[in-house]
């Protein structure tokens, strides 16, 4: 889950770099200020943090395949909409993801029986410790990316606009 997803939806977003112009302005139709592109994110990675979901997909070669598809559309329609969704947007889905996986890796943590059949008690721990961490860095780094760009004001009292 840690290294596999992220991995996956990296693979998705240089898939997704490589469209041609054409199919890139026919996603854009259906995908105004990024906003349904980064709800698919949102979907599927909160989809993939459920453990019976993570079970099925050791146990059924369609669900592998599913999630290989999934994970793979989260980063190409997080590529198409990162840009057009604009810094309000952009904060709003970080901090919803933020908080959607910071959420799950505490339960993942807490929980003294295990939630997937196919991971032991301890590797569960360590899922969780790892996504509270992503929870933490992935945020952290990228409003240090959008201060640098000037997408974020550096002054706290300044009010945020959207690009």
């Amino acid at each position: 889950m840690l290294l596999q997803f992220p991995l996956l939806v990296l693979a998705g977003t240089v898939l997704a770099s490589s469209l041609p112009p054409r199919v890139r302005a026919a996603c854009a139709t259906i995908n105004a200020h990024g906003l349904a592109g980064l709800l698919l994110c949102l979907l599927v990675s909160g989809f993939w943090m459920i453990p019976r979901a993570l079970d099925q997909a050791l146990l059924s070669p369609q669900m592998e395949l599913a999630k290989f598809a999934t994970l793979l559309a989260a980063g190409g329609a997080l590529q198409l909409s990162w840009r057009g969704a604009g810094t309000m947007i952009q904060t709003f889905f970080i901090g919803n993801w933020a908080w959607m996986t910071a959420v799950a890796g505490l339960l993942y943590q807490d929980v003294s029986a295990r939630l997937c059949n196919a991971y032991l008690l301890d590797e569960q721990v360590v899922a969780g410790r790892g996504l509270v961490v992503l929870a933490v860095i992935m945020p952290t780094v990228l409003v240090g990316l959008l201060m640098m760009r000037g997408g974020l004001a550096a002054n706290p009292d300044a009010p945020m606009t959207a690009d």
